[in-house]
């Protein structure tokens, strides 16, 4: 593994500082007690980040492509983010090693310090509660208990932040409405999470769901079914759809359309291909029904040419 050391990343606005072969993490907003940062490239070795943060800080982490993860050295344990999954949580020091993980590298960051993220107290919703509890306490608090999907809502919003365009007043204002923004769709999301009420997972249809989320990540160009994935995995369709909600925090069919699309963004990124070529291989019959979805998914769509 590659270890880089904490001094060679300190943030500074609008440059990289990390550069290992393609790989390169930006600021792209620092002021007010925010922090906007987004990482992406390859690498062709795990990336291990020792850091010391001596004042309390709400982060906001989005995993978008690539394994991250966070080790205290106070405690030992390791907390990782796997691809297509975020966090929100608060932690009022830390001292330990950040790591990246995974050949292509993706993610999108927010820093609040307490000057700015007390803007964001609110109790309406029970996750909420809990979460300022812990936080006004000074004890590490999460919005949910387990890191959550990115949803094509927060994908969005991020595409907005990515792309916005306004100086001065106005992009301090339209930054920080995004912020907040993105902040409440993670906490409605952590809300409307399964209970603890929900009976557990058995370890075999545990393993059969884990099953039929390969078996659809293997077949995004089929019309694929839930009788069929039923059928191939040994569940009937209540406990597919049930278990699958439960166990990855999304609907079956929502996975298979955030897979399809995956794969449509790193073709047009990686290669010649136009979008309706991508279209018809993904089985579209009209390039603008892609063209609608992928916006729909990712906000925005990545510049290619009709042929």
């Amino acid at each position: 593994m590659e270890e880089i050391e904490a001094q060679q990343i300190c943030f500074e606005k609008s440059l990289e500082y990390i550069d290992i072969e393609d790989f390169s993490a930006n600021v792209l907003y620092n002021a007010d007690g925010i922090e906007i940062f987004s990482v992406n490239g390859m690498q062709e070795r795990d990336v291990i980040v020792r850091d010391c943060q001596s004042e309390p800080y709400l982060n906001m982490y989005f995993s978008i492509q690539g394994f991250s993860s966070a080790k205290p050295l106070y405690s030992g344990q390791e907390y990782v983010i796997e691809t297509n999954q975020h966090i929100a949580g608060y932690t009022p020091y830390f001292e330990g090693d950040y790591s990246l993980k995974g050949r292509k590298i993706e993610t999108f960051g927010i820093c609040m310090q307490e000057t700015y993220f007390n803007r964001l107290v609110a109790t309406d919703l029970p996750c909420l509660q809990r979460f300022w509890e812990n936080v006004h306490a000074g004890k590490e608090a999460d919005i949910s208990h387990n890191p959550m999907p990115i949803t094509r809502h927060q994908r969005a919003v991020i595409s907005e932040i990515l792309a916005c365009v306004y100086t001065g007043q106005m992009r301090k204002l339209y930054i920080e409405s995004k912020v907040t923004e993105l902040f409440f769709l993670q906490a409605q999301q952590a809300d409307n999470l399964p209970s603890g009420g929900h009976l557990p997972i058995k370890a075999c249809d545990e393993e059969r769901l884990r099953a039929a989320r390969k078996f659809v990540q293997q077949h995004i160009f089929e019309p694929l079914t839930l009788k069929q994935i039923s059928r191939e995995v040994g569940l009937n369709d209540f406990k597919l759809k049930k278990g699958f909600k439960q166990l990855f925090g999304s609907t079956v069919f929502d996975y298979f359309i955030q897979c399809r699309m995956e794969y449509a963004r790193k073709i047009l990124l990686d290669t010649q291909l136009t979008i309706a070529e991508v279209a018809y291989s993904l089985g579209y019959s009209d390039p603008y029904n892609f063209s609608k979805a992928f916006r729909n998914h990712f906000g925005a769509i990545c510049q290619a040419n009709y042929k």
